[in-house]
């Protein structure tokens, strides 16, 4: 049986607000080619994970982005394996021609906007074996595209629960950030609201300082910067 290798790989875009004392506008989007598709390799036999970070690496020319598995998924003539990405776009060298990044989001745990289109999904509790399963069952005909889309979601939703209990935000920051850049990626990515006392404490630990320099032209001075400090036995990888 074939098995394919599945990356999906979310990256954060930034865009320059006009009023230099806002925080950039910030995106999450998701890396497929021309037509749609998600990143896929034919397993050889090779570590796979290894084999999904050498697909990536020659897509967006660097190696500065964090996998995981996220699930196995069966099919009548083949198997997807798929794994979740998280980078900034600011290491992205050098994106292969082939491939494209898509704007996604997923609002109220039944959209999905991916690109210029849109998608209605529910999640739906099955019990097997006296265990509760969740399934995503997603409004689409095409078995193709309804395949690809909940590789997406799945992967989506896999982040969604690690960035609770993990540092796996972080892997979506830059070199330098500020406390405000993690609340709004984490709200994006949550699509709720948090109090920012209690979640810049929640995150503070994961942060170090950096010194501040003032905007010569304008004597404004930026808001407190950091780096990511990363915890032993705390980490998404």
């Amino acid at each position: 049986m074939q098995i394919n290798l599945i990356s999906c790989l979310f990256v954060l875009d930034s865009e320059k607000n006009d009023n230099i004392r806002k925080n950039d506008i910030k995106k999450i989007k998701v890396l497929v080619d021309k037509n749609g598709n998600l990143p896929s390799i034919l397993n050889d036999g090779k570590h796979m994970r290894t084999k999904i970070n050498e697909m990536l690496t020659s897509i967006v020319g660097t190696n500065n982005f964090h996998t995981q598995q996220v699930c196995a998924m069966s099919y009548d003539d083949s198997v997807d394996i798929v794994y979740v990405g998280a980078m900034n776009i600011e290491n992205i060298k050098q994106l292969y021609d082939n491939y494209q990044l898509l704007d996604f989001k997923v609002k109220g745990n039944n959209t999905i906007f991916i690109g210029d289109k849109i998608f209605n999904y529910k999640t739906v509790e099955i019990i097997e074996n006296k265990n509760i399963i969740y399934k995503q069952i997603i409004d689409i005909e095409d078995e193709v595209l309804k395949r690809k889309m909940k590789n997406i979601l799945l992967s989506y939703k896999r982040i969604r629960v690690d960035i609770d209990t993990t540092d796996v935000i972080f892997k979506f920051m830059p070199n330098e950030f500020t406390l405000e850049d993690v609340r709004i990626v984490y709200e994006i990515i949550k699509d709720q609201e948090v109090d920012k006392s209690n979640f810049r404490k929640k995150i503070s630990k994961y942060c170090k300082k950096l010194d501040n320099k003032s905007n010569e032209k304008t004597g404004y001075r930026p808001s407190q910067k950091y780096e990511f400090v990363p915890l032993k036995g705390d980490v998404w990888l």
